[in-house]
């Protein structure tokens, strides 16, 4: 089975700007409370920088959520949502497979009937 790649960084920045947009703060109004640079904050929120483990307890304590929620819901999602389209694809094909074989089975059939009640 395929495993999802992680791109820690760029999760946890992911998470930061979407708990921080949805506290309704701007990069500005959380630097400040975080006492960093707003560049700071962008380039954590971009995964170009990761931050320090005492940074990353003060984002949780800022935006009001646990520090797991800024590393798993979307990486959980992530998953499920690979996962869910490999499994609708390899059944789409069981499927269509199914059908194909079946409605020439059927016609097969059909066909034999009909000659045997012609004959």
């Amino acid at each position: 089975m395929e495993e999802t790649e992680l791109d820690i960084p760029t999760l946890f920045g992911k998470n930061v700007q979407k708990y921080r947009k949805m506290a309704g703060l701007t990069q500005s109004e959380l630097s400040k409370r975080l006492e960093i640079t707003q560049k700071h904050l962008s380039i954590i929120e971009t995964g170009t920088q990761f931050a320090s483990a005492a940074l990353i307890a003060r984002i949780s304590k800022e935006l009001n959520v646990p520090p797991a929620a800024l590393f798993g819901d979307d990486l959980t999602q992530a998953y499920f949502d690979k996962l869910y389209a490999r499994l609708a694809t390899h059944f789409e094909n069981k499927i269509n497979w199914l059908k194909t074989n079946l409605t020439q089975e059927i016609t097969d059939v059909l066909k034999r009937q009909l000659n045997s009640k012609s004959e």
